[in-house]
């Protein structure tokens, strides 16, 4: 089939690899601007935290092209010897499965999903993504929803970060004080990675008020300026916890910053604090000191082991999804190749009898050939849009579909015992039949189309292409050989 995943990511190398090929936006605007790929090539690049891969449609010089791109972006040689590679469906269901989260490192997180979607969107901006690859994405993005509402596979939170989050949730509506994080006052001590992590677990829930203490003054003012929170000096950390309905305590200190003989009483009479450092950053006999409640990484473990338990019991079922997906997903690239030769010879013929007849009566009109050229495309292309995005609907189990290709095929390829350029033969009015009252629809449809169907939208978005398009780009349009 031509399909193609390449890439390095957390099950086939160390993070540090990885880390070393991740591409930010203009790295990966710069791979596709040097990108030569063969005519009917497509790729998309992702890049995240724990994976840098390419799917591709197309061969395989194309494929050990878009490797060393990548590895010209990083400035060493691709790594082959330890890089991923799928083929075919391989390379299909790596592509779904990432998608739906079933490939990330925290089972199920649904952040990938987001980053996959801006992938695509990198790629179509920069012309790299055409019909097979806009279908396949669609179809990721499919499942990934399908996975996400049927199953429980991201229901919880599975890392500490959102797990701290969600238990302080939970804790908040327990307790007397704001009943939720967003009427909550939070300061966050330490702005390390785990901090910042934690920061935006908590971004969605838009708190009261944010307040940032690290020992380093910049570090504090920066993160938060990116947050939206105000900056507070590292010896003043216990009234800031005091102050504060939730405090994340997340420094790189191997003692604990937090002491009760320092901790002036809360407030507003309660704080939660939650410890996410190892080793604790908090001394146990805060946990004593009347007003705070203390959380450590041995609730959030036991809290996140749950979880997981949960999330890898939906493995299978989401699994399922995917290679439902994907079945759907190759009947339907199957389905389009076998509709090509036929599309071809429709065209080829329509656009025969349009030359005839621009010959024939072109000197009848003031306007120049171009002008009837385009006017005359525009009609033609007008006319069988409506017919091919309906041939490409037909479900091939509902006919008998190879038959039905081959009489296709039949009707509109040039017959072997006719030249070509053969013209048709004049109509004269009197061998034109008088026409009754139209019907308000085709007799051969069985439903009207619903207004919002996929087909409905497909059928307007061809219409729009065969109008805006020059005739030399028509055959790549994405509406006349996909279904989005």
């Amino acid at each position: 089939m031509r399909f193609y995943a390449v890439g390095l990511n957390h099950e086939c190398t160390s993070l540090k690899r990885t880390e070393s090929f991740a591409l930010d936006a203009e790295d990966q605007e710069a791979l596709y601007s040097n990108l030569s790929l063969s005519d009917d090539a497509e790729v998309v690049v992702l890049s995240t935290c724990n994976r840098t891969e390419a799917y591709l449609y197309g061969g395989k010089a194309d494929v050990r092209q878009v490797e060393a791109l990548l590895g010209q972006a990083a400035g060493e040689p691709w790594p082959a010897e330890t890089a991923f590679r799928g083929q075919d469906e391989a390379a299909v269901r790596h592509l779904l499965q990432v998608t739906s989260g079933l490939r990330s490192v925290v089972l199920g997180e649904r952040q990938v999903f987001a980053q996959v979607k801006t992938a695509y969107e990198r790629a179509v901006d920069a012309g790299a993504v055409h019909s097979v690859m806009h279908r396949l994405l669609h179809t990721a993005f499919r499942t990934a929803k399908r996975v996400s509402s049927e199953t429980t596979l991201d229901r919880g939170a599975a890392s500490v970060s959102t797990a701290a989050v969600e238990m302080a949730r939970e804790d908040l509506e327990a307790h007397a004080g704001p009943s939720s994080l967003s009427e909550a006052d939070v300061a966050l001590i330490g702005a390390g990675k785990m901090g910042r992590l934690a920061l935006e677990a908590l971004a969605d829930e838009a708190p009261q008020s944010v307040t940032i203490v690290n020992r380093s003054p910049d570090r504090a003012r920066e993160v938060a300026a990116s947050y939206g929170g105000t900056a507070q000096a590292w010896g003043h950390r216990h009234d800031a916890v005091a102050a504060a309905d939730l405090a994340l305590v997340a420094t790189d200190a191997p003692d604990p910053v937090l002491s009760p003989a320092s901790l002036p009483a809360p407030d507003d009479g309660s704080t939660l604090l939650v410890d996410v450092a190892m080793p604790r950053n908090v001394d146990p006999a805060v946990a004593d000191h009347p007003g705070y409640r203390v959380y450590d990484l041995d609730d959030l473990q036991a809290w996140t082991e749950d979880v997981r338990e949960r999330r890898a019991a939906a493995v299978p079922e989401a699994e399922s999804i995917c290679e439902e997906l994907l079945e759907d997903f190759v009947t339907w690239f199957f389905h389009q190749q076998a509709l090509q030769p036929a599309i071809q010879a429709i065209r080829s013929t329509f656009e025969t009898i349009r030359e005839q007849e621009v010959d024939r009566h072109a000197h009848r009109t003031d306007m120049d050939r171009e002008e009837v050229d385009r006017l005359t495309q525009s009609i033609m292309q007008k006319l069988l849009a409506v017919p091919i995005v309906r041939l490409k609907n037909v479900d091939p189990e509902s006919i008998d579909f190879a038959q039905g290709i081959e009489l296709l095929h039949a009707l509109f390829a040039p017959s072997e015992d006719e030249p070509p350029g053969r013209s048709l033969p004049e109509d004269s009015d009197a061998a034109r039949p008088t026409l009754g009252d139209a019907p308000s629809q085709c007799p051969y449809l069985t439903h009207d189309p619903a207004p919002e169907s996929d087909e409905t939208r497909e059928v307007e978005q061809a219409l729009r292409m065969s109008e805006a398009m020059p005739a030399s780009e028509r055959e790549e349009s994405p509406s006349e050989s996909s279904a989005g």
